[in-house]
């Protein structure tokens, strides 16, 4: 079961309420513990192809934290779709800035404002992946500047119906006012400390979705910017 999780993790983008696209993103592995990023929808109820190619040029960082006391480590990743990036990793996270979307009265188009007619909202969508195999003390911090949910505890000791505390960061510092999923199910907000409390409902694959959202002032390309993330780990 868990060998079969490992090569087909499904990402829904949950935390993208505006763009109503509805793409799943997942992992595969690929070789000696290298991933393969996938986009489709090969696993939510959307109507549409099962992979969806991507620009691999949307990805502009990606960390592995490797086994024992090294930082987390810039991942090399290829340019060609779909995006390899080498491992094996204790924890891998992907940031990715999937550019400019456009509502307009004839649907969601990957463009700026200012280059459409008839928009109805507009914003620019950076998006953060993160995913852990095994517990590393490391993992109580941030391993990447953006929008991530950050361990306060060993999540691999809890069992159904234990409390999962996160944390909200960006830049290093805790975030106020995310707001945060668990499987698809809105379950709150973070407080002033960024944090937020969640309880385990099942054992098996854990997703836990969140996005934050502030205006760009007078910016001709978007109204807001929307940050996600998406934290994605397995309970025995």
């Amino acid at each position: 079961m868990r060998q079969h999780l490992l090569r087909t993790l499904s990402v829904l983008l949950l935390f993208c309420p505006l763009m109503a696209l509805g793409h799943d993103y997942w992992f595969e592995t690929a070789g000696e513990g290298d991933y393969l990023l996938y986009r489709g929808h090969r696993f939510s109820q959307h109507e549409g192809d099962k992979v969806v190619p991507y620009d691999p040029n949307i990805i502009t960082r990606a960390y592995c934290l490797r086994s024992g006391s090294e930082p987390p480590q810039d991942v090399v990743f290829t340019r060609t779709y779909p995006t390899l990036f080498t491992g094996p990793c204790q924890a891998i996270v992907v940031n990715a800035d999937t550019g400019f979307w456009s509502q307009t009265i004839t649907g969601t188009k990957n463009q700026s404002k200012d280059n459409l007619s008839g928009v109805l909202r507009s914003w620019h969508a950076l998006e953060t992946i993160k995913r852990v195999e095994l517990w590393n003390k490391q993992l109580l911090e941030p391993l990447s500047s953006e929008l991530e949910l950050v361990f306060t505890e060993n999540p691999f000791a809890l069992v159904t119906g234990d409390k999962l505390r996160l944390k909200a960061t960006k830049m290093g510092q805790p975030v106020q006012g995310v707001t945060v999923a668990y499987n698809g199910k809105p379950r709150g907000i973070t407080d002033k400390n960024g944090r937020i409390n969640l309880r385990i409902r099942q054992t098996g694959l854990q997703v836990i979705s969140a996005s934050y959202e502030r205006p760009l002032i007078n910016n001709i390309k978007a109204d807001k910017q929307i940050d996600s993330t998406l934290l994605i780990f397995e309970l025995k």
